[in-house]
C-alpha cells in the first residue's frame, strides 16, 4: 500500500468530522436565514392617554385579549406623540410613580404601533395582528390601517427576508364605511347599562365622541338612531371636534316632545380622559355640563370609559378573532 493512500486512510476520519460539521453549519444558517415563524403577536393600538385614572379601560381591553389569545404575545401602542412624551417623563418622576403604583411599566415605557411593530420584526417573522382600540374609523384609525398596509407591502430581493409576510388590521369598534349594522347592534347592547340609567332616572343620555375635522362619519348619526329605537327617543350623540356640539344637542333636547329636565352625559370613547374630565364634565363655561346646566338641565356625569365595560371591551376581542384566521390563512399558505 502506497504512503499516500496510507495517510489517506489516516486522515479520513477527520476529513469527515469536519466536512460533517461543514454541513452542520451550513443547516444552521440557513435555518437562521428562513426565519422560522415565531410565536404570533397581536398590538392593541389606542390613541392613549394622560389621565391616571382612566388607564385601567384600556387596560381592561388588554386583559381581555390576553385571555382570549393566550397563545399570542400581546403589545400595546399609543398613537398620539404628545401622550407617549407626557409618559416618558413620568418614567423618571419617582413622586409620581410612588403615588400611582398601580401604573404597569409597560405604559411608561409605551411606544408608538411602527416602534412595536419594529421590536417584533426584530426577532423574526411572525404572524401579527394590529387590533384598532378606536371608536370609529377616523383620522387616528385610518393613519393606522395606512401603517399597515405599507407595511404588508415592504417587499424584498428575497422573499425569505420580507420584514411583514403576515399582518392586518382589525376594525374599530364601529366598524368601516360609516357603520353597518351588526356593528351597530354589537354597539347598542353594549351601551344598554347606560340607557337603562337614564331612562330609569327620567334623563335624556348624551353620548360625547371625539369626531375630526378631516373626515365626514355619519355612524354616529345612525348609532343614535339605532339607539333611539332600542331604548327610546332621547338619546343624543355629539362630539368634541365635530357637529353636532352641546349647544346642538340642547336646541334638539328642547324641541322635543316631553323633553326630560335631566340629562346623562357620558363619553363615547373607550377612556374618560381629559376630553371626558374637562370638555365634557369641566367647570369651565363651554364645557358640556355648563351649557346642559345654564339651558336649565340637571346634569349628572358619566365619567367612565367605555374601554371599562366588559361588552364594549369584548367588541375588540371579536374583531381579532374576525382578523386572525385570514392572517394566519396566508402564514399557512406561503409555508406548505
Amino acid at each position: 500500500m502506497s504512503k499516500k493512500v496510507c495517510f489517506f486512510l489516516l486522515f479520513l476520519p477527520l476529513f469527515l468530522l469536519v466536512f460533517q460539521l461543514a454541513l452542520a453549519t451550513v443547516s444552521n444558517e440557513a435555518k437562521a436565514f428562513e426565519r422560522e415563524p415565531q410565536k404570533p403577536a397581536i398590538v392593541l393600538a389606542a390613541f392613549g392617554t394622560t389621565e391616571v385614572s382612566a388607564v385601567g379601560s384600556i387596560l381592561n381591553i388588554r386583559d381581555k385579549v390576553v385571555a382570549a389569545f393566550p397563545e399570542y404575545d400581546v403589545h400595546l401602542a399609543f398613537t398620539s406623540n404628545i401622550i407617549r412624551n407626557i409618559w416618558h417623563e413620568r418614567k423618571s418622576d419617582a413622586a409620581f410613580k410612588k403615588a400611582n403604583p398601580r401604573i404597569p411599566q409597560e405604559i411608561y415605557d409605551i411606544k408608538n404601533a411602527l416602534s412595536v411593530l419594529a421590536e417584533i420584526q426584530e426577532t423574526g417573522a411572525r404572524a401579527v395582528l394590529v387590533q384598532s382600540l378606536h371608536v370609529t374609523d377616523g383620522e387616528e384609525y385610518t393613519d393606522l390601517a395606512k401603517l399597515v398596509e405599507a407595511l404588508s407591502k415592504y417587499d424584498t430581493l428575497k422573499p425569505v427576508l420580507k420584514p411583514f409576510p403576515w399582518i392586518g388590521v382589525g376594525e374599530p369598534a364601529l366598524g368601516l364605511k360609516d357603520g353597518q349594522k351588526p356593528y351597530l347592534d354589537r354597539a347598542v347592547q353594549a351601551l344598554a347599562p347606560l340607557a337603562e340609567q337614564a331612562k330609569a332616572s327620567g334623563a335624556a343620555l348624551v353620548l360625547m365622541g371625539h369626531g375630526n375635522e378631516h373626515l365626514t362619519q355619519k355612524v354616529f348619526a345612525k348609532l343614535q338612531t339605532a339607539l333611539r329605537e332600542a331604548y327610546g327617543p332621547q338619546v343624543y350623540i355629539g362630539t368634541v371636534e365635530a357637529a353636532p356640539g352641546a349647544e346642538d344637542i340642547v336646541t334638539a333636547l328642547k324641541a322635543s316632545a316631553d323633553a326630560p329636565s335631566k340629562a346623562l352625559v357620558a363619553p363615547m370613547m373607550i377612556v374618560a380622559g381629559d376630553h371626558a374630565l374637562n370638555d365634557m364634565a369641566g367647570e369651565e363655561d363651554d364645557s358640556w355640563a355648563s351649557v346642559f346646566k345654564a339651558a336649565g338641565l340637571e346634569v349628572e356625569t358619566h365619567l367612565v370609559g367605555l374601554g371599562s365595560n366588559d361588552s364594549w371591551a369584548d367588541i375588540y376581542v371579536e374583531h381579532l378573532k374576525v382578523l386572525a384566521p385570514k392572517v394566519l390563512a396566508q402564514q399557512q399558505k406561503d409555508q406548505n
